[in-house]
């Protein structure tokens, strides 16, 4: 079954791209100069918000007020001459503009929103308007990302959905689906529950990393939260991503936060795959957010298309 949605127009040498700040603040502007100087490498323009190098420290040090880091998204969105969003970094703040965010332009003139962490708040948004946005690398990447981490996104600009093939983790669990991709970072997947703004669970494949959670039984509460909701009985399938300092493990894919993951959805009859190369992690695959994606998993492996 193919569902519908809709896919940002493809990039045309010299297409511009925004570099907006919706959440946390750049700590250091170096940070950005190597996906920076990559976007010039494939051709395009990087054009940065007016904010997004801003710092605003309340509680937390934002890229600006709210109101200004408003101002630059809704800049980007409806700017005709931009053809691409790519987020700085994801932190918080990103549910603060998500209320006053006004679509009806960009709903006509949908273009790539690039980011992760954070920026999954952003993305539920869109998902919710049937419109797909790229759950990848960052301006300001993870340590040392693999090749793939921006080769990817940069072949989505041209038109190239990624096909991924992988290998069997002992945790998966066999099964094929095609449905739409929603999800992203567990945190903020949880924190949207039961909002207005919460992705539709309805016959979907569901994508879900974490980082920095220092206690394991904070997994546990997000995904017994998520079963709370029903999500579980309406998904087609599951698929963990990175799960990265978690308590006391600092590898990027904890074997006691992805067990416990197993052992609370073991009851629900879909396919499962642990240990996706997406999240805070440096081999982050790029995944397509409200798309639709084939997957399969079986004794040969997964194979994930983003069709």
């Amino acid at each position: 079954m193919t569902l519908c949605s809709i896919t940002p127009k493809n990039l045309k040498p010299g297409s511009r791209i925004a570099i907006v700040s919706p959440a946390g603040a750049v700590s250091n502007p170096d940070l950005l100069t190597h996906t920076h100087n990559m976007i010039i490498e494939q051709g395009y323009t990087p054009v940065y918000g007016e904010f997004a190098l801003a710092r605003h420290a309340h509680h937390y040090t934002y890229a600006g007020t709210p109101e200004q880091r408003l101002r630059d998204l809704q800049w980007a969105l409806d700017d005709d001459s931009i053809d691409a969003i790519w987020a700085t970094r994801g932190g918080y703040g990103s549910v603060q503009l998500l209320e006053h965010i006004d679509l009806s332009r960009f709903v006509h003139n949908p273009k790539w929103l690039i980011g992760y962490s954070d920026i999954t708040f952003l993305q539920s948004l869109l998902a919710r308007h049937g419109i797909e946005s790229v759950h990848g690398q960052n301006i300001i990447s993870t340590p040392t990302p693999s090749a793939d981490s921006y080769q990817n996104i940069f072949n989505l600009f041209k038109g190239i959905k990624p096909k991924y093939q992988l290998d069997n983790n002992l945790l998966n669990e066999p099964g094929s689906a095609c449905a739409t991709l929603i999800g992203g970072n567990m945190t903020v997947v949880t924190a949207l529950s039961g909002t207005r703004f919460n992705f539709n669970y309805d016959n979907a494949i569901l994508f879900l990393e974490e980082i920095g959670e220092n206690a394991y039984y904070k997994i546990d509460r997000y995904l017994k939260s998520l079963e709370q909701t029903g999500a579980f009985e309406k998904i087609k399938g599951l698929i963990i991503g990175g799960m990265k300092n978690i308590a006391d493990d600092t590898s990027p894919h904890s074997p006691i936060a992805q067990s416990i993951i197993a052992e609370r959805v073991a009851q629900y009859s879909f396919p499962k795959v642990f240990g996706f190369p997406n999240g805070h992690i440096p081999d982050m695959r790029p995944l397509i957010i409200g798309g639709t994606v084939s997957l399969r998993v079986d004794e040969n492996g997964v194979r994930l298309a983003h069709l």
